[in-house]
């Protein structure tokens, strides 16, 4: 038996717009255990509870990539990323199942071969890095093959994850974007993007307040999620060093000087009309463990 813990991720970033994903203290734990046939879930709802799940598809793809084989498994679940949140919760299935079938296997880990069978999963390496590899993620695909650069990110970062009782659709998040850009706006985000990766990675607050911001995908995408700018405006009145959408949404993420006024926040987003959960999170600096 083995147990995968894997994080959550928040992909963009702001101006990093498939390309950036920080990795944040807020775990899925996956169990692997071999029986003698068949497939076992636990902790899933039912309608999950079949072999197209996608931890059990990418368990089966590891396996078959890795030229091993497992007679049984049942899969037990504990989970505390929340779905179709903007947290990752795809990728941290993904990542479960693939390190699972590495684990049970007794396969010796591989996080570079990881991030290849992930992204060939997923799609794409912003969320997927992250919880493979811990902290900041810049990623891209140079023929076929993913390519990152990890940044330590400081145990001093504040986040603010701000979960509604809503949800957004990664696919409809997509559907709200332009065909075409203008050429200005992809110069903003473009010119901002190596200075935020920069305030990240050397914890420098100021920079990031100043240079925080995103006309890729933002300005669109924040349009589906309810209450956007009023938790935006109580953010910025009480204390908001960075303000973005955690992936493609409905959770909005505050970086914070000082862990008191998230409660001072939290207080306030009571007025609103929708349910708003503030949990405080730190960055995580090591991608997923084996337990």
């Amino acid at each position: 038996m083995v147990q995968v813990r894997v994080p959550a991720t928040s992909a963009n970033v702001g101006c990093g717009f498939d390309t950036l994903g920080l990795a944040l203290s807020l775990y899925t734990t996956f169990t692997f255990e071999e029986i003698d046939h068949g497939l076992i879930w636990e902790g899933c709802e039912p309608q999950f509870q079949n072999e197209d799940n996608l931890i059990y598809k990418s368990f089966q793809e590891t396996l078959h990539y890795l030229n091993k084989k497992v007679t049984g498994v049942k899969i037990t679940i504990d989970c505390n990323v929340p779905v179709s949140r903007g947290l990752g919760s795809s990728s941290t299935c993904v990542i479960g199942g693939i390190v699972g079938a590495y684990a049970l296997s007794e396969t010796p880990i591989d996080r570079n071969e990881i991030l290849k069978l992930a992204t060939a999963i997923e799609g794409h390496p912003d969320n997927v890095a992250p919880a493979i590899f811990g902290g900041l993620c810049v990623s891209c695909i140079v023929d076929e093959e993913p390519i990152t650069v990890r940044y330590e990110l400081n145990e001093r970062f504040i986040f603010q994850a701000l979960i509604p009782n809503f949800e957004t659709l990664t696919s409809e998040a997509r559907k709200a974007l332009p065909v075409a850009l203008p050429f200005q706006d992809v110069i903003y985000s473009l010119s901002h993007l190596p200075l935020v990766i920069h305030a990240f990675a050397n914890y420098d607050l100021v920079m990031l307040k100043k240079v925080m911001g995103d006309k890729i995908h933002e300005p669109y995408r924040k349009k589906l999620i309810h209450e956007y700018e009023d938790v935006k405006k109580i953010c910025e009145n009480i204390d908001s060093q960075a303000f973005f959408i955690s992936g493609s949404g409905s959770t909005l993420l505050n970086v914070l000087k000082d862990k008191e006024d998230a409660f001072i926040i939290e207080s306030e987003l009571k007025n609103l009309k929708y349910h708003w959960e503030s949990v405080i999170l730190s960055a995580d600096r090591s991608g997923f463990k084996i337990l």
